[in-house]
Parts: structure tokens; sequence; C-alpha cells
């Protein structure tokens, strides 16, 4: 399994497993358990939730049944805009107690909330100190969000999980983050979930391209797509159920995309986004609780 460092030298697989809406949005059960138990099997070591997708219990088991030291294992969780600013240690303190874990590889702020973020990251730098978390990082942040935390931050941010996918492919922004050192992690890589609403037919994985290509190699079209993110060095998780699906994410090493191919892909962009913007989704998600 490919590994990407990080701008402070922490490893990181670059292939992980999502966990958002594994069952339904906000399940915490044994079906959520044993989903991330088959993706250990099939050799997935990166899992990344977040406080609000409300599985933290649901991974810290499998994480436990899995029998594997923990330090073979990266785990990543989020801190939601409820939970910002002052509130920051407290929803720490409370996902490694979920996770039942000691410490998290990474901790990220889930969506800019420029009014909190110096506080919250102040925070953040705090808990990186105490070696609670061994890397800092972002999630859905724009440009100009970097750009404030670069104006106070003592800890640089080493990561930024964006909404891409061939349909929304961000090209200013990733390449902001590479000019910064900042690895950027693709979440919906294959566009959203079931739990979004989206129709299949509407997603990147049933474009006449992807579905080309795909036939041309003899993998499937969501193999396509985690290979493009992979070979210009996204980290990518994609979340899956079913095995078969899980598996098939996981196997890409035996194929490569041309430099042709992957420009292809790149022109597909339509700046589409299948979930929320973060120009206007903080509005949306003050509604949202983070459950106990």
């Amino acid at each position: 399994m490919a590994i990407v460092t990080l701008n402070n030298g922490v490893e990181i697989p670059q292939l992980g497993f999502g966990t958002a809406a594994i069952d339904e949005w906000q399940k915490d059960n044994g079906y959520v358990t044993d989903t991330i138990l088959k993706a250990i099997s099939i050799g997935y070591r990166h899992f990344d939730t977040a406080a609000v997708y409300g599985n933290e219990r649901a991974l810290g088991r499998a994480i436990r049944d899995s029998g594997l030291p923990r330090q073979e294992l990266f785990i990543t969780s989020k801190v939601w805009d409820t939970e910002q600013g002052r509130g920051t240690a407290d929803a720490f303190a409370r996902s490694l107690e979920r996770l039942q874990l000691e410490y998290l590889d990474l901790y990220l702020i889930h969506w800019p909330v420029p009014a909190y973020t110096r506080e919250t990251w102040e925070v953040m730098e705090a808990l990186y100190d105490e070696k609670k978390v061994r890397a800092l990082g972002l999630s859905n942040f724009r440009q100009s969000d970097i750009e404030q935390i670069a104006t106070f931050a003592e800890v640089k941010p080493t990561y930024n999980q964006i909404e891409l996918h061939p349909y929304l492919t961000q090209k200013k922004l990733v390449d902001y983050c590479c000019f910064h050192r900042i690895a950027v992690s693709c979440w919906s890589p294959l566009g959203s979930g079931s739990w979004s609403g989206v129709e299949t037919r509407d997603k990147p994985v049933v474009d006449p391209l992807i579905v080309e290509l795909a036939e041309k190699h003899g993998v499937t079209a969501g193999q396509i797509i985690l290979k493009w993110d992979i070979q210009q060095g996204r980290i990518v998780i994609p979340k899956a159920e079913k095995l078969d699906h899980i598996r098939a994410n996981f196997l890409l090493e035996d194929f490569e995309l041309s430099d042709a191919e992957l420009e292809k892909i790149d022109s597909l962009n339509r700046d589409h986004r299948f979930g929320g913007d973060p120009d206007t989704a903080h509005e949306e998600n003050r509604k949202v609780e983070v459950p106990e």
C-alpha cells in the first residue's frame, strides 16, 4: 500500500476507508463494526471518521476486535462546527473516549468557521504538543481559510480533505495546497453515497469516459477514479459496504493510467458539488448535533 509522508514527517496510507453513513447516517451498530472489520481483513489500515458521523464507538470496537497493534492503524477524526472554539478540547476527549484510544493519528477541523478557527486551532496545537494527536489538518477549507490559519499557526496544517471527484477537480485549490505541502485528501471520490440522495446516473462512475477506460483496463469504474487520484498523489477515502466493492477499491496495483488518460479525466470537471459548499455549509451544519 502506497504511503504519503505529511509535512511533519508522519506517514499516512494513501488509500483509506471512509466511514460516513455506513448503514445509514449516524448509525453506531454491529453492522458498522462488521463492515469496518471486513475492510481490515482485506488490508485497509487507514480509517476516517468524525464526531458527527456518530459511529466512533463502532470503529473503536472494530479496532479492538481486529487484534491489530494500535501502531499499525491510522485513525482520523474531526471536530464538528458546534463544538469548535473553546469546546474543541472536550470534543477531542469525547472522540478518544468513544474510540477507546489513547491518541489519534490525525485530527481535523471538519468545516471552516472563520470566527472560531484561531481558537480551535490553538486548542489543537496544545493537543499536538501533548502528543495526543500525531498530525493536525483541515477539511473543506478554502484557500482563504488556509491563509487565515497561516497568520497565526505555530503548527502548520498537514492535510486538507475536500470533495474531489472527476466532476469537481478543484484544481486551483489542489495546486495551492500542493505548493504549501498540504496533502490533499478526497472525500466522496466516487461521487456522494446513497445517503446523499444523488442518483447513480448523475455520478462520475457512470460517465462514458470512465466506463470506457474501465473496460479498456479490465477494472471497475470506481478503480479508474481512485487510480486517477492515487497517481496524482492525492489521498482517497472511499466508503463501501459490500465486500466486493471494499475489495475492488483496495486493489489498484495491477494497472496504470497514461498521462493522456489522466488528462482526459481531468477534463470532465464541471465544478459540480454533490455535497455541501464551504461558502454556505455552516448555517445548515449548526442545526446538526453530534450524537453521544
